[in-house]
């Protein structure tokens, strides 16, 4: 039974993970994609606080903190990565630039598909998996999706349309299969880490203020960079950390839990600040 539930888990990550990529790339139109670019202050900073502030931050704080090592894995691998598939729906709640979150959402996973595979070796020695083996991973599962999303969405809107709610249902899905094979398969294992939430929390809280900080006194910009660099990207991590740290359940459930405690603060938050910037 714990054998086929983990085969369950590791291909509705796939799915969610894919599928996550290609229902943005079907609802994308190429002027989305160049907009926030054209603003090189904004993306020179959104590297900087994602790819150098973050990690630096994260290695304070676990320098410290005593975590156990699958939490600290966890942790690691979400300082490095950016990008999450939510952030666009959390900025239009909030009343925020939509083209602008995804436009920073698409380069800062573009970035960590080709930054983390550098990275992981120099952080994790003892990953036994060369660059290319990650990279491989990581492009075969959310680059191409992505491209060929986009592809559809530009030269066949039509049934772009069409195909977007089913991806979108699908991948709804392979995130409710995901969360019941992790209760079935690492509930002990979660609980057993409860003390380690508030740890899960502070890095959370962390990487959000130095994305609000990034975004200065712009308000769209602020909340983009907030929300962006806050989530940092939970089903990168997930991925590559079941991929590469099985025997660590708790590195791939830290992304996990960075994403409920995360999307838990960030939606009531962005709902409050839609309603008053309305008012």
């Amino acid at each position: 039974m714990k054998e086929l539930l983990e085969i369950i888990f590791n291909i509705s990550m796939i799915v969610f993970v894919a599928g996550s990529m290609i229902t943005l790339g079907l609802s994308l139109s190429v002027s989305q994609i160049i907009e926030p670019f054209k603003n090189i202050k904004l993306v020179f900073f959104s590297i900087v606080a994602n790819f150098i502030v973050v990690p630096l931050f994260a290695f304070g704080l676990l320098w410290l903190l005593q975590v156990p090592e699958g939490v600290r894995i966890g942790l690691l691998l979400l300082a490095i990565c950016g990008g999450a598939p939510f952030i666009p729906k959390i900025v239009e709640v909030a009343k925020g630039k939509v083209p602008g979150a995804i436009g920073l959402m698409l380069l800062l996973l573009l970035i960590t598909i080709f930054f983390m595979p550098f990275a992981i070796p120099m952080i994790f020695p003892g990953v036994s998996e060369s660059a290319w083996d990650i990279s491989k991973s990581l492009i075969f599962t959310m680059l191409l999706p992505l491209i060929l999303a986009l592809f559809v969405k530009a030269r066949f809107s039509d049934i772009a349309g069409r195909i977007h709610p089913v991806t979108e249902k699908l991948t709804n899905l392979a995130v409710l299969i995901l969360l019941v094979a992790v209760l079935f398969l690492h509930t002990k294992t979660i609980i057993a880490h409860t003390s380690d939430l508030p740890i899960i929390l502070l890095f959370f809280l962390g990487a959000t203020a130095i994305g609000y900080c990034t975004g200065g006194k712009d308000r769209d910009a602020r909340i983009i960079l907030s929300v962006g660099t806050g989530l940092r990207n939970p089903p990168v991590a997930i991925l590559v950390a079941s991929q590469n740290f099985p025997s660590e359940p708790m590195a791939a459930m830290t992304p996990l839990l960075v994403i409920i405690i995360g999307l838990a603060i960030l939606f009531p938050m962005a709902a409050k600040i839609g309603k008053r910037d309305l008012s």
